[in-house]
């Protein structure tokens, strides 16, 4: 595994992450200080905006995860990879793909999002 696929394994376990003292360890080691994270719906500054945006994912989707579909792609300090996130049982109901930026100790420092597909798209 690279360093650009073992950072975003990290990022999605902080997604996935439900105890808050874990999750928090997983944002520090996986983003920088100053990071930020954008997506049509969602949007999160630093390492307490970032939590704060998955704390909400969790109550607005309990017990749903994310997960990789693909291998991460990158060069020099940009990287992307697409996503999906299932209900319990495993069904995907949305999807999308991530385009990062990494930092020079090789924590995110911003992320752009996109949704490739949603519930009721047509």
């Amino acid at each position: 595994m690279n360093a650009h696929t073992d950072l975003i394994d990290r990022y999605f376990a902080a997604w996935n992450e439900t105890d808050a003292v874990n999750r928090r360890e997983l944002i520090a080691a996986t983003w920088s200080t100053d990071a930020a994270y954008l997506d049509p719906l969602l949007a999160g500054n630093g390492h307490d905006g970032i939590d704060a945006m998955i704390r909400a994912v969790h109550e607005r989707f309990p017990r749903h995860t994310f997960r990789r579909t693909t291998d991460v792609d990158g060069f020099a300090d940009r990287l992307r990879f697409s996503w999906e996130l299932t209900t319990p049982d495993g069904t995907p109901i949305v999807k999308g793909s991530d385009f990062g930026v990494v930092d020079p100790a090789g924590r995110l420092q911003a992320v752009t999002g996109f949704l490739d597909a949603t519930p009721g798209a047509a």
